[in-house]
């Protein structure tokens, strides 16, 4: 009743009010990357064809970034997936390319009637964001400075503006193509009403002309999904591939979801750049365990523990001219076995020890040290006969302390001496091994005798007299005095 009572006049300007209402939009110009499955809980009480066509999108497209739906949505979306097919791309000189080619289409512009005046601003803004997603792609920030420029409205303004513009001129420079499209209306009308006021959305006679002038001759390819109440239950999708540019070649696809009057942007698996492959590290090692009878021989435990020191079998390195180097003292007599046969009952097998592989480093030395041609000290070296008894005293004695046996020997009784010590350094001779010092079981202090200065057998080795720390205690106690 209270809506009979109104006047045409109000009905009318009601009406008019009504057709200029725009809802106030929040939210980012471009969001973030976020799952498809989000759009499937957005309609998951909708309409049973919506969502059935929104539970099958994540199957098929697994990302999707919102985009705020100002009536320039589909400008953005395709802008910021031109750049995002430009990175994913990799080539820093597809950038230098691309500026070179919209530089170009300058010539499109001014036959179009444009004053360079006009649109050089918005164009250069367009190349400035270029060469910064260009220097920011080494470092890995491309992503990041393209979604920080997108989301500063007066910068994508401009990019808007510029595209606008460039498609205009396109369509008024080839109005056979479009023409046909267009109902009452000529292609410079449709310029001026349709593409170029600010909040003008994109339709399907612009988003060809811009897929044209912008896209295909970048080599990057443009599907638009429809999500709307036709028959089925995916989708309806349409592809429009760069035929007649770029060779034909794809260099990336921008995929836009549409819902009625808001577009938005897809993406599959493949279009994320994919991550370097790990670096593979090859380890080796050895399976033989040492298992050497180190109880039967009479050394000690430790000693057998280490691989490749063992008393039985003697590692196979000690005997090889190269394997680690060159042997000083190698000679054309066999090594023997440096231990007696081991008594074992005649039931009982002898183990027989396998001798252990060498794993020799791939690496190559650098730099070779020669061996010296004589030794600093004139040591008499005599070698083992072949038909020497390795079971004679002198040898267990050597066999008593923790040394690896050698294939040289020394002379029996040289080990024995206990008051005379051939070879004497200053950490043995200050050590409880010495026989001269007070820590030692055996303590002996040594006794100076005048003759022993001109003994022959110091000379022999090359090795002089060191007095002892008794003897030095005594010469500081007299020099005090």
């Amino acid at each position: 009743m209270a809506y009979q009572q109104q006047s045409e006049e109000e009905v009318a300007e009601l009406q008019k009010l009504s057709n200029e209402y725009e809802p106030e939009v929040t939210g980012p110009l471009v969001g973030q990357r976020e799952p498809s499955t989000a759009i499937s809980t957005e309609y998951a009480s909708a309409d049973p064809v919506f969502q059935a066509k929104t539970a099958a999108l994540p199957q098929k497209y697994s990302h999707y970034r919102a985009v705020r739906g100002d009536g320039r949505c589909g400008w953005r979306s395709i802008a910021y997936g031109y750049f995002e097919s430009l990175i994913h791309l990799g080539d820093s000189n597809k950038f230098l390319e691309e500026e070179a080619r919209l530089r170009s289409l300058s010539n499109v512009l001014n036959e179009a009637g444009y004053d360079a005046l006009l649109y050089e601003d918005f164009a250069d803004e367009m190349f400035e964001l270029m060469r910064k997603v260009h220097n920011a792609l080494p470092a890995g920030e491309a992503e990041t400075v393209l979604h920080e420029a997108f989301n500063d409205e007066g910068l994508q303004n401009y990019t808007i503006t510029y595209l606008k513009t460039l498609t205009s001129a396109w369509m008024k420079t080839r109005q056979a193509d479009y023409a046909p499209w267009l109902l009452h209306q000529t292609v410079p009308q449709y310029c001026d009403a349709q593409v170029m006021p600010i909040g003008a959305e994109i339709d399907n006679v612009s988003l060809s002309a811009l897929k044209d002038v912008f896209l295909s001759t970048a080599g990057i390819a443009l599907e638009v999904l429809y999500l709307d109440r036709t028959e089925g239950e995916e989708v309806n999708m349409h592809r429009f591939d760069p035929v007649n540019y770029h060779g034909g070649v794809t260099i990336g696809t921008i995929r836009l979801l549409y819902r009625p009057g808001h577009y938005d942007i897809l993406y599959k698996v493949e279009d994320f750049p994919q991550p370097p492959p790990p670096m593979q590290t090859y380890l080796q090692y050895g399976s033989h365990v040492d298992d050497d009878p180190a109880g039967e021989v009479g050394c000690p435990d430790f000693m057998a523990l280490i691989p490749g020191m063992s008393y039985v079998n003697p590692h196979q390195a000690w005997m090889s001219n190269s394997s680690y180097g060159n042997d000083f003292f190698a000679t054309s007599a066999p090594v023997q076995q440096c231990l007696p046969p081991v008594q074992t009952p005649a039931p009982q097998a002898q183990p027989q020890i396998q001798p252990q592989p060498v794993y020799a480093s791939p690496a190559t030395p650098t730099h070779l040290v020669a061996p010296p041609m004589q030794m600093p000290h004139e040591m008499v070296i005599r070698s083992v006969p072949s038909h020497a008894n390795h079971g004679h005293n002198g040898f267990q004695h050597q066999l008593s302390g923790p040394f690896r046996p050698s294939a040289w020997e020394l002379e029996d009784g040289f080990v024995q001496a206990t008051s005379q010590v051939p070879f004497q350094t200053s950490i043995f001779r200050n050590s409880h091994f010495n026989t001269a010092h007070f820590l030692n079981p055996d303590f002996q202090p040594e006794e100076w005798r005048p003759e022993d200065e001109s003994h022959d057998d110091h000379h022999a080795y090359g090795i002089s007299r060191i007095p002892t720390a008794i003897e030095a205690t005594l010469e500081n106690t007299k020099s005090i005095d």
